[in-house]
Parts: C-alpha cells; structure tokens; sequence
C-alpha cells in the first residue's frame, strides 16, 4: 500500500526541475526588455498578445488558439560574424518529449527582422554565447528535467546553424550530464527487494575559458555528488509523509575539463572521484 501511495504522488513531468541553479553566464535577456513583442511579430504576424507574458495565440503548424509563450531572448552573431540575429526560447507549444517548446530564429535584413526557422525540442532558455574562431557565436547552455523523484541535469551545445535537440528530446546535443534519484528514495520499480544506490548530484557552477579575444577554449564543470545503500524498510521510511531520516548522503565535490575543438566539445580530464 504505501508504494501505491508513493507512485500516485509522485509528480510526472518532464520540465525544468528543482535542482540547485548551477552558477553560470546566463546571457538571455527578458523579452519586455529585448523587444520581444516586435521579435514575434515576425514570428506570428498580427497574433502577438503582450501583457504580463508576451505570446503568440497560435501555435505553429496548428488550427486554434494557443499560449505560445517567449521565455527569453538572445542577440548575437549566430549565423555569421557579422549577422544580426535574434534566438526566441518558445514555450507550451510541445508536448514533454519535447521540452514543452523550442527555438525561433531570426535574422535582421534590410532593417526587417525575418524569421529562419522554429525547432520543437531545442531548448535555450538559460544559455551562455561563445565566440568561435572567426566571430560566429554558438550557445552553451545547461538544463535539467525529471519525473517521479529523479532529476537529470544536462549541459549541451546550440550551433544554431545546426540545433540539436537536447535534455529529453535529446540526439546528441548534451556532452556533460548527472542524474539524482533522491527525491525517488532509490526506488527500484522493478524489483522492490533491491533498492538501488541513493544518489545525490548536482552541478555547482561552470567556468569558461577563453582566449585573450574571447575565442571559446573549453569549460570546466564543477559538481557535487554522494551515494548511499538503502534497504527496502528504509526506501520505505525515505518514501513516507514525514521521513524522520535525512537519507540524503554528504556530498564530496569534483571537477571535469573540456576543450572545444573546432567541431565540439571534448571531455579532457577530471578530478578525482568525478564520473567517467
């Protein structure tokens, strides 16, 4: 009986999740300050709505009304060094396989803003630009999404001339990720005798390296991570109303490299006690 109230209280989705916020260069911007209803206007001609969100009341490729929500924006050279384009985080438009939204991206020519595509699945909320060699700009972004107590935390690229879809709808776009199942009490739904290890992870903050003109070098991503065994009774303590446990284990902090490549990003080394 108390795995049946477990799993029926336990929250399904799939979205950004609670786990710690990371410290990162965030270089998104809040679209009543970007200019974000003349940016969709491009987007949705005569169907933007700006009131305490800016929206498109259609949702793409669709019949009916909608809340097609801007999220965040970003101004930056995603096309070429001298390119003035403008990336659109879009919202509640996907279903969660698909993160809930996707990407627009536009190009301003002749003084018009034009818009190039829409990607569902391309997540870019909170992301951070990297200049490339040359001038173009890529986006560096970390995101999580869970269901059911657990949480994976993923770190991706966005060449915006070649997006990819990343945490849930993933294909390749993620070259750092960590996955936490303490909000899951270690639960192993296939065999309840055989709890599996509780574990704790979640990234700290990410650094970036440059070179002296701000060319992208690597990163280095700096994470917490503790792991305990559970048995079944404690599973079940974990699991209840009021656990008077703190199963959570302490922690011990690690560290892993990465250099860009010219093409991607390649893991280089890392601390003791870090993931392979």
């Amino acid at each position: 009986m108390w795995l049946l109230l477990f799993l029926l209280t336990a929250l399904a989705w799939a979205q950004p999740a609670a786990a710690p916020k990371p410290v990162f260069p965030d270089d998104s911007q809040d679209p009543k300050r970007a200019g974000g209803a003349e940016l969709l206007e491009a987007v949705c001609p005569g169907h933007v709505v700006a009131g305490k969100d800016i929206e498109c009341n259609v949702c793409p490729g669709r019949d009916g009304a909608a809340n097609w929500s801007l999220q965040r924006v970003f101004r930056g050279h995603f096309l070429s060094p001298k390119s003035d384009d403008a990336v659109l985080s879009m919202a509640w438009c996907e279903a969660h396989e698909e993160n809930f939204g996707g990407t627009v991206l536009l190009t301003k020519q002749s003084g018009k803003w034009n818009m190039l595509w829409y990607k569902a699945g391309v997540p870019t909320d909170n992301c951070h630009r990297a200049k490339l060699q040359g001038g173009c700009e890529i986006l560096i972004c970390p995101g999580a999404y869970g269901g059911q107590g657990m949480i994976a935390t993923s770190i991706y690229k966005e060449d915006l001339l070649a997006p990819q879809k990343a945490l849930l709808a993933d294909d390749g776009a993620s070259f750092f990720a960590v996955g936490d199942n303490s909000g899951a009490c270690a639960y192993n739904d296939e065999d309840e005798s055989k709890p599996f290890s509780l574990t704790r992870q979640f990234i700290e903050r990410i650094e970036f390296h440059n070179a002296t003109d701000g060319t992208l070098l690597g990163l280095s991503v700096f994470a917490r991570r503790g792991q305990r065994t559970m048995t079944p009774k404690q599973v079940k303590s974990c699991a209840g109303p009021h656990p008077d446990v703190d199963f959570n284990p302490p922690t011990k902090p690690y560290r892993v490299d990465f250099k860009f490549d010219g093409e991607g990003i390649v893991r280089v080394g890392g601390s003791p006690g870090a993931p392979k």
